[in-house]
């Protein structure tokens, strides 16, 4: 006979207790581990419509790991860059040199229209446009801004998954 109840207040205690009858074996753990794309994200300039919804992706309603992608703090550990919002002059260097830490095998990534031409931003004296101004735009994540839902179907697609 159990000690806990299955179903009330304690439910919610129960499942943390039991936490290892719906953990992921060892085994699987580790396979999605070695296929996880590093994501850095660079915002560089606008509204940030697009990096809050990315920021969202990092919660539990949507646990990005769960799809094969985490999120790195260094661009060092990152396989891809994603770059939200207009690209504003002062961005420039530091999109180089965020570029130039990511390892070999580097993918660039615009997410919203901004980070692709400039979006309502345009180019003026503060923004160059988007990424299309600096360099071929191969991967992107259209919308402005794009939803979480949208931004991680994206991800997948651009992953092959």
């Amino acid at each position: 006979m159990s000690v806990f109840q299955k179903t009330g207040p304690l439910s919610v205690l129960h499942a943390f207790m039991d936490a290892s009858r719906w953990r992921a074996s060892a085994d699987k753990e580790a396979s999605v581990h070695n296929d996880m794309i590093s994501l850095y994200v660079l915002e560089t300039g606008g509204c940030e419509g697009c990096a809050m919804e990315v920021e969202s992706l990092c919660g539990s309603a949507f646990a990005l790991d769960r799809y094969g992608f985490r999120r790195v703090a260094d661009p060092a550990d990152a396989d891809w860059l994603l770059v939200t919002g207009a690209m504003s002059r002062a961005c420039v260097q530091m999109l180089e040199r965020v570029w130039n830490a990511m390892p070999p095998g580097k993918s660039l990534v615009a997410v919203g229209a901004c980070a692709v031409d400039g979006g309502v931003f345009g180019s003026g004296y503060a923004t160059i446009g988007g990424l299309r101004a600096l360099t071929q735009v191969r991967r992107s994540i259209p919308g402005c801004p794009p939803s979480p839902q949208d931004i991680l179907l994206g991800l997948q697609r651009l992953a092959g998954r």
